[in-house]
């Protein structure tokens, strides 16, 4: 669990800084200007997801859906769904947590599904929740990309 908390850590540290922007690099001009592009969030904060699966919850899968699901996480952190017509141009973080937990169900082909869509719940349910109570910018990303992989110690106990 330790290990789990410490990827929880550092997802919540690449959300908050991929989401940084300019921002970012103004404030903290010795870091390097790529750990505030969008892709830091998208692409790192994929990388320990599958970290996390891989060597610390040891999910036995195929190389392939452990490809499968760092793509589509990839893709979902990409957005926050205030395309969707339902959200009216409005960020929607339920959908943006549900569609990210949504990354891991190829991994029910070779699990007991419920436990995945347990998680798909309540990842979604956390983010928005995150989101809709805290109004700074700084600890509800950085909650957002630690609830990512923190929901992934829920395939421990279902």
């Amino acid at each position: 669990m330790i290990w789990l908390i410490l990827l929880s850590l550092a997802s919540a540290v690449l959300y908050r800084l991929g989401g940084w922007g300019d921002e970012g690099r103004d404030k903290f001009p010795k870091l390097p200007e790529w750990v505030f592009d969008t892709k830091a969030r998208d692409i790192g904060c994929a990388a320990v997801g599958f970290v996390a699966m891989k060597y610390v919850i040891h999910f036995v899968a195929p190389w392939w859906i452990h490809l499968i699901s760092f793509l589509m996480l990839f893709g979902f952190l990409t957005t926050y769904w205030d395309w969707a017509p339902w959200n009216k141009g409005k960020d929607n973080f339920y959908n943006h947590g549900t569609a990210c937990a949504m990354a891991y169900l190829p991994y029910a082909f070779y699990a007991e599904p419920t436990a995945l869509v347990v998680r798909v719940i309540v990842c979604g349910a956390l983010m928005g929740f995150w989101s809709w109570i805290i109004g700074l910018d700084w600890l509800e990303e950085g909650g957002r990309g630690f609830i990512l992989i923190a929901t992934l110690g829920l395939l421990f106990w279902l």
